[in-house]
């Protein structure tokens, strides 16, 4: 495997990556409101894909 072949993969990689992490904080985001408007559990689960146990811990952010 060349050079330039290494340093494409790790390039997408590092972009997959920062994706997947943009994605979760927006849906973190989208909980949080979804939180302060007094939504049900399960429609928050629905709605952004996050597990009941990350959803819990936003509980105590929410102002």
């Amino acid at each position: 495997m060349n050079l330039e072949l290494k340093l494409m993969e790790s390039y997408n990689d590092g972009l997959s990556k920062g994706i997947i992490k943009g994605e979760n904080a927006a849906n973190r985001r989208t909980a949080m409101r979804m939180l302060r408007a007094e939504e049900p559990i399960e429609k928050i689960i629905q709605y952004t894909s996050l597990t009941e146990e990350e959803i819990q811990l936003l509980v105590g952010q929410v102002r």
